[in-house]
């Protein structure tokens, strides 16, 4: 229980000890974004501007409550209902995966390859979720048509409140299944194809930490399989779907690439790309006869 604390200075120590008993890692940093949310403040460097001020009593209680929540390992995302990707301010919600840093190793290959091209181009954010994906391409290529699609209702909808935060008008969000050729047939040709599905096998998704086993979409993490459902689909679609000059870039798990690559008929490997670790994160195909 946090003790009735007379500054945020105060608040956020006691707060930080509470979490790191509570085994919740980064406890400082946790503590004082809990606290900007309170105030309505987005950065950490603006708490600490306000390190010296008296805490309301209606603060103190807000700020208790996102402390107990944190503790019940809700993840931090969810309690403030934002995130940060790719340096735009995003809504975040549990009807939707949880933006990654790694994913951003995806936008970063998705807007080298775009960059080679001239003319307009057409993006696909397959399993688009929160619409980062699409959202961040959309900054970079105002001029690009950029459609994300979902099968989630709940997902869309995030993913169009987002759009609308950021107001980029070059981007929509569409109801769709990959894994079905007649629903996907719609949507026409694109130049490049980009996806971060849910590729976690069964088994390891079970062993995952709570606060992403617990919090964070099941079918957004797994296809309840080996995790390759989802990348099967995809490159069946394909062909109805790519430019004959077009780029496919997919997010990849751990170990996944040789599975994928028995999978990628017709489509041949042009690259891998690791992330900070040294892990294989994006792979990125281009058609056979290029």
């Amino acid at each position: 229980m946090i003790v009735k604390p007379i500054t945020w200075e105060q608040a956020i120590d006691a707060a930080e000890v509470e979490l790191q008993t509570g085994a919740i890692a980064d406890a400082r940093l946790n503590a004082e974004l809990l606290a900007a949310h309170t105030l309505g403040l987005w950065t950490r460097r603006e708490v600490r501007d306000r390190a010296k001020e008296h805490l309301t009593q209606q603060d103190l209680d807000h700020y208790h409550s996102l402390v107990r929540r944190r503790l019940q390992h809700e993840p931090l995302q969810y309690i403030t209902g934002e995130t940060e990707f790719f340096g735009l301010r995003l809504y975040c919600s549990p009807a939707a995966l949880i933006p990654r840093p790694d994913t951003e190793i995806l936008v970063e290959e998705a807007l080298k390859v775009i960059g080679k091209r001239s003319g307009e181009v057409r993006v696909l954010d397959i399993g688009t979720g929160t619409g980062c994906i699409a959202l961040a391409i959309a900054s970079k290529y105002p001029g690009a048509e950029i459609v994300g699609i979902d099968i989630s209702d709940e997902a869309l909808a995030l993913a169009e409140k987002n759009s609308k935060r950021l107001v980029f008008e070059n981007v929509r969000f569409v109801k769709a299944d990959m894994r079905s050729k007649d629903n996907m047939s719609d949507l026409g040709i694109f130049d490049i194809i980009v996806s971060n599905p849910p590729y976690i096998p069964l088994p390891e998704y079970e062993s995952l930490d709570p606060e992403v086993h617990d919090f964070e979409p099941r079918s957004a993490l797994t296809d309840e399989g080996e995790g390759l459902a989802f990348y099967e689909a995809i490159f069946a679609n394909i062909p109805g779907l790519l430019a004959p000059d077009g780029a496919l870039l997919v997010e990849i798990g751990f170990g996944a690439r040789e599975q994928i690559l028995n999978l990628s008929h017709n489509m041949q490997l042009e690259s891998t790309v690791a992330d900070l670790a040294g892990v294989e994160r994006v792979l990125i195909f281009i058609p056979e006869h290029q």
